[in-house]
Parts: C-alpha cells; sequence; structure tokens
C-alpha cells in the first residue's frame, strides 16, 4: 500500500511536458511579435529612445544593449512565476478576479478595486495599441518590399484584418502553430548565420568600439556619468518587460493547464529562456550594425530586422528570400495578434452589453455575430487611425504608459505578494 501510494504521489506530481509545450509556444508566440521580428522593439528600448514627455531620461547610450535582456528575462521570470503560482493556488483564472484577490492581501484590500479598474484601463489601452502597432509594422514591412505608399499599406492590412475577424478567424486560430512555427523558423534562418558571420567578421568588435566611444564621449563631455547611462539602460530594460507584462489579463487563464508546480516552474523556466535566446540574438545582430540601423533610424525606416538581412551574410539571391520570410513572419505575427486582440476585445463588450440589458440568451445567440462585425468596424478604423502616427512614436510613447501602470498593478504587488507568502495549495489528481 505503501509502495502504492508513493507510486500515486510521484505520478501527481510528475512534470507534465506536454503542457510545458504549450506554455512555451504561448510565451513565445506573445513576445515574438511583429515590432519584435522586425527589430523595432528592441530597438526602440535597447538602443535609442527619445524618452517619454520629459518624464524618462532619453536612452542614448546603447552601450550596455547586449546587457539588457538579462535583465528583462530575470524580470520576466520572476513575475510570471509568482503571478501564475498565485492564480493556481487560489484558482483566479482571469485578471478581475485575480487582481481582487491579489489587492486584498496588503493595505487591508484598499487598493483591489482600484486595481481592477487601473488595469482594465492599462489592458483595453494595450489592446488599441497593439494592434495600431500591428498596422504599422505590417505595412512598414510591405512598404519596404513592394514599394507600396504606407498609408495604402495600412489600409490594406486593416481590410484583411476585418474580412478574417469577420470570416476567418477559426482557420488562423487552427493555423497558430503553423504561424509560430514560420516565425520560429524564420527568426532561426536570419539570426544564427548573421550571428556567427557578424562575430567571426569582427562587426559585433567594431560596432560595439563605435558604441563605447559614444559613452566615453557623454561622460567627459559631463552630459552624464557611467552610472547615469546605466541606471537609465536598467530602466529601460525594466520597461521592456513591463510591456510584456501588461499583457498578464490575456494569458493568465492558462494557469489552469497546470497539474503541479515543477511544471510550471519548468514551463516558466523554459519560456524566458527561449524568449531570451532569441531576444539576444535579435539585439546582438542589431548591434553588430548599429552604424547602418541608426541610419535607417535616421530616415524613418521602421523595419531594423531587415537591415540586418541587407548588410549581412549571403548573396543577393539568399538575402531575397531572407526579406521575403521576414516579412512573411512579421505579417503572419501582427495580423494573428491583432486579430485575437480584436476577439478579446469583442467577447468582453458584448457580454457586458447583453448582461447590461438582460437579453434572452436565444436573442443574443442571433445578434452576436452582427454586433461582432460593427464592433470588428469600429475597432479597425479606431486603430487604423492611431497607426498613422508611427511605429516608433507608438513603441515609446503607447508601451511606455503601460509599463508604467503594470509597475503599480503587477509588479509591485507581486514583490509584496512574494514576500509575504502564501500556502501553497495542495494539488491531486483531480486539480
Amino acid at each position: 500500500m505503501s509502495n502504492g501510494g508513493n507510486a500515486n504521489k510521484r505520478d501527481i506530481n510528475a512534470i507534465d511536458w506536454k503542457t510545458v509545450l504549450v506554455f512555451v509556444s504561448i510565451a513565445f508566440s506573445s513576445q515574438c511579435g511583429g515590432g519584435f521580428a522586425a527589430g523595432s522593439t528592441p530597438w526602440s528600448y535597447f538602443f535609442i529612445n527619445t524618452g517619454f514627455y520629459g518624464m524618462l531620461p532619453r536612452l542614448v547610450q546603447p552601450y550596455f544593449c547586449l546587457f539588457m535582456p538579462v535583465v528583462v528575462a530575470a524580470i520576466n521570470c520572476f513575475i510570471i512565476y509568482f503571478f501564475m503560482k498565485f492564480a493556481m493556488d487560489f484558482r483566479t483564472f482571469d485578471y478581475g478576479s485575480f487582481l481582487g484577490k491579489y489587492g486584498e492581501r496588503f493595505l487591508g484590500g484598499k487598493l483591489a478595486k482600484p486595481m481592477q479598474i487601473v488595469y482594465e484601463f492599462n489592458f483595453n489601452w494595450l489592446l488599441i495599441v497593439c494592434m495600431a502597432l500591428s498596422y504599422s509594422t505590417s505595412g512598414s514591412a510591405l512598404k519596404e518590399i513592394t514599394g507600396i505608399p504606407y498609408l495604402l499599406t495600412t489600409f490594406i492590412v486593416g481590410i484583411i484584418m476585418l474580412v478574417l475577424c469577420m470570416k476567418g478567424s477559426d482557420l488562423v486560430r487552427k493555423n497558430a502553430v503553423f504561424m509560430s512555427a514560420v516565425i520560429f523558423i524564420t527568426l532561426i534562418a536570419i539570426h544564427v548565420p548573421n550571428l556567427i558571420y557578424n562575430i567571426a567578421g569582427g562587426n559585433l568588435k567594431s560596432e560595439m568600439q563605435i558604441m563605447g566611444d559614444s559613452l566615453n564621449q557623454g561622460i567627459s563631455s559631463g552630459e552624464g556619468s557611467f552610472l547615469k547611462y546605466l541606471l537609465t539602460a536598467l530602466c529601460w530594460a525594466y520597461i521592456f518587460s513591463g510591456q510584456n507584462l501588461g499583457g498578464f489579463g490575456a494569458y493568465v487563464n492558462h494557469a489552469q493547464i497546470f497539474p503541479n508546480k515543477r511544471t510550471l516552474r519548468w514551463a516558466v523556466v523554459l519560456s524566458v529562456i527561449l524568449n531570451w535566446v532569441f531576444l539576444e540574438m535579435a539585439v546582438f545582430n542589431l548591434a553588430s550594425h548599429y552604424s547602418q540601423v541608426l541610419e535607417g533610424w535616421k530616415s524613418g525606416r521602421a523595419i531594423y530586422t531587415m537591415l540586418v538581412v541587407e548588410n549581412g551574410v549571403g548573396g543577393p539571391g539568399v538575402k531575397a528570400l531572407l526579406l521575403t520570410l521576414i516579412t512573411v513572419a512579421i505579417f503572419f505575427a501582427t495580423i494573428s495578434t491583432a486579430i485575437n486582440y480584436a476577439h478579446g476585445f469583442n467577447d468582453r463588450v458584448i457580454n457586458w452589453y447583453q448582461k447590461r440589458i438582460k437579453e434572452d440568451p436565444q436573442i443574443s445567440g442571433q445578434k452576436r455575430n452582427k454586433r461582432g462585425t460593427v464592433l470588428t468596424l469600429c475597432y479597425v478604423i479606431i486603430t487604423w487611425g492611431v497607426s498613422q502616427v508611427g511605429l516608433t512614436s507608438l513603441v515609446s510613447k503607447g508601451l511606455t504608459l503601460v509599463s508604467y501602470i503594470t509597475l503599480f498593478t503587477l509588479i509591485i504587488p507581486t514583490i509584496i505578494n512574494a514576500i509575504i507568502g502564501w500556502k501553497d495549495r495542495e494539488y491531486s489528481e483531480v486539480h
């Protein structure tokens, strides 16, 4: 009997590798969106940033760029593990109930409701920014490949998203694994050969020397000290992490798939390592072509991975193939992300409306598709207008605001709750 009990306990605590792979795929797809694949997001946070309406120092010394992804990985690993563990232990699988329970555990629960309200604003703002960012990234990629004006390419992307949201979302979901595989293979095909080429050829060393000289000039001129530049870099590394963590409301529900804490730990650690490796490779290659990317940034280009390819390994044929692949990958990443956000927005609004007017469920079911179409059209028009602000502005302003709010609605509460601690929930075969 004792051996049987021990065997059963081992089964209960066994790592569910299928669940690990599912979560790693979700985490990878979430981070490797269009801005990541295009190189615009890491460039804006780790290399050049114009600040945030005077509230943050400008990031003008990218010498620390290779170290910053490590900081991002450390923050993500700590925060994701503890809020997913909390969701598992307290069975809170939507961000409303999660934040309510999270906020109850300190300051007498006075911040629970404000946290929910503020994060609701944050999440909806994130939806708008990310969908508009999808237009900007896809539109910029199509513009660079086809030469079609940016206004027209973003309009084309908007039409495609509207059609897919209305009729093709099921097909998009069924092919989500395929899309993730395309992104994964494309980024490997681009970054690994170029990483080897840039390190072996001395490109990385020479460009890091240029960044180092810029840092020394800034220090000698009195513009800043080494410590100031380092703290500024750490600040922007957090902001990069904060804007990613701001979307936790879209995947906290995945905490219910984990059968035990061992599976959760492996899933979080492996997902963070995978995302860090891809982010680090992207940053290494951007750093290796810092001078060319900087000129592209000054001239208004937004797809910096294309500059890496254009100045990297291979002949004209190989580069043409890689440019086509990265365009497809960016398009898949941005379109699928936008569709998921749009449907998430529709579901929340329609459910709230139906509950408020106390409509008969049968009538609601009949009107749901029509209401969803109208909402999608309105949302596409609004976010298309926002996208015309420009990709760099959206990254440095919109997502920075998200990271600010996330600091107070998730980061600080997670640190407090981790320090306070809570009793682990006992898991059984039926959880």
